[in-house]
């Protein structure tokens, strides 16, 4: 089959030939029709996470259709289409099959959806429904998401304004509007020259219930944490709080470390096929393109998701 890897380290990844594989006992091998694209793919390919044994295929999201049963495999039948965090280090979704035990973190597509579409959803989409549920915030409370407009903050925004949550975000004033269609009710442009707490009070707002940081800029979340109020909460999945600092003033702040379960995934699909969310698809790029993909995804600034469409002839 067709896959990007890296081969060498160091070196960028690229398209070779490798051998398809056979799925075990409780497995099941899928026909990979699309492959999402997270900021973790680049990274993890470079070696940032660790020893990197290769040839290395990239890639965690994925959706395509069930075309081979490993032994004592009962979940799926042949034709299944699926879709979820189908990669595993090393043996990741930048391919033309995958295989993954039936146990995981896996489930059927929903008939509305495209390839695509669900094979955007799954990292991203299941931290953003975590993050929420961990913070368990009242219908009105206010909540400012620091990087709204990427990967995980497209969903964030949408599931925090669907659960009646006032969201605020921060984005450059080109994703302004944007933010706003994702359900955003207020915007704060962080590359002004007019400092952050300052721009919230001309919006009138002087506290805030809950800070979720998705970009790990610890002088940024300083600035806006010092805004929420006593009792209040903070969830960082970059890494930009500071824990014992926030709990010192009677604020719960965290280190986002959820564990998603199947039935998140199930919920997410359901909650795009009745278009009580969308996923905002920034580009297409064919599997033959992945390595540039990769090489910006390690950046983090990607706004809305990248996918990669494979067909057999890749």
């Amino acid at each position: 089959m067709k896959a990007i890897a890296v081969i060498k380290l160091g070196a960028p990844a690229e398209m070779i030939d490798v051998e398809t594989p056979t799925p075990a006992a409780g497995e099941i091998r899928v026909r990979l029709r699309a492959a999402g694209v997270n900021p973790v793919d680049g990274k993890s390919a470079s070696g940032a996470y660790g020893q990197v044994t290769v040839p290395s295929i990239p890639g965690v999201d994925g959706a395509g259709v069930v075309d081979m049963l490993g032994e004592k495999s009962r979940r799926f039948v042949v034709g299944d289409r699926v879709f979820g965090r189908l990669g595993h280090p090393g043996r990741g979704t930048f391919a033309q099959y995958v295989v993954v035990p039936e146990s995981g973190m896996i489930a059927r597509i929903p008939d509305g959806l495209d390839f695509g579409i669900a094979a955007a959803l799954p990292v991203a989409g299941l931290t953003a429904l975590g993050v929420l549920r961990e913070l368990a915030l009242s219908p009105g409370a206010r909540l400012l998401v620091i990087g709204a407009t990427g990967g995980v903050g497209v969903f964030l925004t949408q599931l925090a304004a669907r659960d009646g949550l006032e969201v605020i975000a921060t984005a450059r004033p080109e994703l302004a509007e944007r933010a706003r269609r994702l359900g955003a009710s207020a915007i704060i442009d962080h590359t002004s020259s007019v400092a952050l707490p300052d721009q919230l009070s001309a919006l009138g707002v002087t506290q805030l219930d809950a800070l979720v940081d998705l970009v790990g800029d610890k002088e940024l979340t300083d600035t806006l944490s010092a805004l929420i109020r006593p009792g209040g909460k903070a969830i960082s999945t970059a890494g930009g709080i500071d824990p014992e600092k926030l709990s010192a003033r009677q604020i719960r702040g965290s280190l986002y470390r959820g564990q998603p379960t199947r039935e998140m995934l199930e919920e997410l699909g359901a909650l795009v096929e009745s278009k009580q969310i969308t996923v905002p698809i920034e580009r297409e790029l064919s599997l033959a393109e992945a390595p540039q993909a990769l090489e910006e995804s390690r950046s983090g600034h990607s706004h809305g998701k990248t996918i990669l469409r494979i067909s057999v002839s890749d």
